[in-house]
Order: structure tokens, then sequence, then C-alpha cells
């Protein structure tokens, strides 16, 4: 079995487990060829979830909600509407990237917008989410390397660009192992971004401000941060509210933000 086979194996079992398939478009897309019967696989028809086009509609219209100051480099819907199993009272998950130095900056900002539009969802609020963000994790241009294990192959090649469509490539050329592990091919790792590695002491110096602040609001206001992996993961450039190394809840993770 050759490493294009022997992934649309792994990725089938991943997605069945959600109740799902996988179709011979998607298996096209990702490797660019298509399967024989010698390679043991049976491709699953495409199941049509109405909810998904009505949301990553939404999520097209409403994405000037998720604008801030020129920060915003990509976003992608993710879990339950991208993996195709979103339900009528389903939240939007998506993937946010933004310019170097500005996580924490950008969060503050489209915080503040959101005492106004009440279009992202708090994720310690209990109250309606469905068709709201779920902005469940951000990552600047200079840390979009992901574990290379099956959970983030089937996320990143799921992922629904809704806006800078283009610059999904890019966040595949930084993955080798798409292509080294499960096969992908070449034409999708391929990408003209560039990153400046400028560094902006300004930008640094705001974004540790902005994190503080938000850091402390969480504190007073009875969120109990896990401040140590916050910490942990502001210097490498990312803000994400779940556990990624609980493997065993990963799939959970789809359905809710922790």
């Amino acid at each position: 079995m050759d490493i294009e086979a022997k992934a649309l194996s792994e990725l089938r079992n991943f997605r069945a487990k959600m109740g799902l398939g996988v179709s011979k478009e998607q298996a096209k897309y990702i490797w660019g060829k298509s399967f024989t019967r010698n390679d043991g696989v049976n491709f699953d028809e495409e199941v049509v979830n109405v909810e998904v086009g009505r949301k990553v509609e939404i999520a097209r219209y409403d994405i000037k909600y998720l604008k801030a100051l020129g920060l915003l480099r990509f976003v992608g819907v993710s879990g339950s509407v991208a993996a195709g199993f979103a339900k009528e009272e389903d939240d939007i998950d998506v993937f946010v990237v933004v310019k170097n130095y500005t996580s924490w900056i950008y969060r503050g900002i489209i915080t503040l917008k959101n005492l106004f539009h009440h279009r992202i969802r708090r994720i310690h609020n209990g109250n309606v989410v469905k068709d709201k963000f779920c902005v469940n994790l951000i990552r600047e241009e200079r840390d979009l390397i992901f574990d290379d294990d099956i959970f983030n192959f089937h996320e990143l090649m799921y992922l629904i660009p809704i806006y800078n469509e283009k610059y999904l490539n890019f966040i595949y050329s930084q993955n080798d192992w798409l292509r080294s592990k499960y096969g992908v091919k070449g034409e999708l790792l391929m990408s003209r971004e560039f990153v400046s590695k400028k560094r902006d002491w300004f930008l640094r110096v705001v974004n540790f401000k902005f994190f503080v602040l938000q850091i402390l609001f969480m504190i007073i206001s009875l969120h109990r941060p896990e401040i140590k992996r916050l910490w942990s993961n502001y210097k490498r450039g990312r803000i994400e509210f779940f556990d990624y190394a609980n493997r065993e809840n990963r799939i959970k993770n789809f359905l809710d933000c922790v």
C-alpha cells in the first residue's frame, strides 16, 4: 500500500468515528489522484448537510466582525461545520491567523467590538450560541506549524477559507509533514506568500500589555485562566482556550469550545 492509500485509509477511519465518510472529490483535492479498487478503498457518497452551506454563508457575510485594524491575515471555518456534521443549533468554529506579535491586540479589539454586535460566542457564557463565531484558535504567522497527527491533518484538509483563501496554501507549505507523512499533493503546498522577519518592538510591547490586561480581566471576572499555558502560548504566538495535548478529547473539540 502506497503512502496516499495508507493516508486515505487512516482518514476514513478517523472520519468514521464521527459517522462521516470520505468522498472521491475530497480525495482528489488532497492527493490529486484517482484511487482504484486495487487500493482497497470504497468511497462514500458525499452527503449534503444544508447547515454547513448555510453557516458558511453566514460566516462569509459576518467576516466584518472578525476584522481589526488590518491585523487579520486568514480566517477559515473549522470544527463541526468544516467536518460536515453541523447541527442547526451549533456555533461556527473559526481558525484565525494574524500578523506577528498582534494576537492579544487582535483578541482585545474583537472582544470590545463584540460588546456591541454579539456575533462572537463568549466561551464562559451559557447563552444560545447558534450561528455565532467561536474563535477557538488564533495564531500569529510565526506559529503555523502543527503537530503531525491525524487530527491536524483532518482539520487542515477540511478547513473552509472565508478570508484570504490563497493563504491556506501558505499554511500548508509550513507543514512539510503533510507531504512526507500523508502524501498530500505538492500543488497544495505551493505558495507565494511572504512573512516579514522585521522585529517590531512597538507591537511586541503593545501586545504584551493587551495580554496582561486580558489575563487580569479573566482573573477578576473569575474565569480561572490557565496562566502557565496561556503564557507559554503567548511566547509561541498563539491563543487557544482548549488543551490540544489531550488527544482523547480532540473529537469533542469539533463540537464545543471548552
